[in-house]
């Protein structure tokens, strides 16, 4: 089992080359209601190394000499990946091999810790999440850690920031549940400020169906009105990429 997989097409990010800290079974701080990962998993807010940092280090090496054309390397894959403890120390050994922007896939749920938001001050590109307006929808879509609150997260998010030099991005995924709410997460995402809002919607093989084309562009103009600068998924052009190993990139991937 490989802890590098892709390069994947990314409508965000572009031909990525992903990094799983993770690596085996689903591990998370949430349960998210569109989770493409399945139901088998752990829920945790305690940090661990789940894979060895040279395993990472062996990996990358081997995967970077078969890959074309990468654009960026990317942590994310089998759960949430500021969960793993070493993720500083990889990041490290990431920029000895190569000279590539870093990426990070996160559901904000650590970013109030202070060394989490130390350790993501070092990487380029911070994907944050942000489903909910409040707690009701928070726990509703999210489905959190016990230890996790909305005014936490959100909190997190806003404090990392006001200390972040690099390039901050906010995903939100609109499903049914949070639709009609569009207007409230602009709003948020006003005040968070972030370089871009990236409006998602599940096409990719979910629980939850995704909303059509013309709902998820009634909800960019909504956040247009706020002067977010805004993409959604289904204005993402198609890059064609040649995965290095299809197994592995399928199972963090599917469909």
């Amino acid at each position: 089992m490989k802890t590098v997989y892709g390069p994947v097409p990314s409508w965000r990010l572009g031909r990525s080359l992903g990094i799983d800290l993770i690596s085996s079974e689903k591990v998370c701080s949430f349960d998210c209601i569109y989770c493409q990962l399945g139901e088998k998993y752990e829920k945790t807010v305690k940090r661990r190394k789940f894979v060895e940092t040279l395993r990472i280090k062996e990996d990358l090496l081997e995967t970077l000499d078969l890959a074309e054309d990468v654009e960026i390397i990317t942590f994310s894959g089998m759960g949430e990946p500021t969960l793993a403890s070493n993720l500083k120390e990889v990041i490290s050994i990431v920029r000895g091999i190569t000279d590539l922007p870093l990426a990070i896939l996160t559901n904000s749920s650590l970013l109030h810790r202070r060394e989490v938001q130390n350790t993501l001050k070092t990487i380029e590109r911070v994907i944050t999440k942000l489903d909910a307006p409040d707690e009701k929808l928070f726990q509703r879509i999210n489905r959190p850690h016990p230890s996790i609150s909305f005014s936490q997260t959100l909190k997190g998010i806003k404090k990392f920031r006001s200390g972040y030099n690099g390039e901050l991005e906010l995903q939100i995924m609109f499903t049914d549940e949070n639709k009609e709410h569009a207007r409230e997460l602009a709003g948020l995402a006003a005040e968070i400020k972030p370089e871009r809002v990236d409006i998602n919607t599940p096409l990719r093989p979910s629980p939850i169906k995704p909303l059509n084309k013309s709902e998820i562009k009634e909800i960019k103009e909504i956040f247009e009105e706020k002067s977010l600068n805004t993409k959604t998924v289904y204005e993402s052009n198609k890059i064609k990429v040649e995965t290095v190993d299809h197994e592995e990139t399928a199972r963090r991937r599917p469909g």
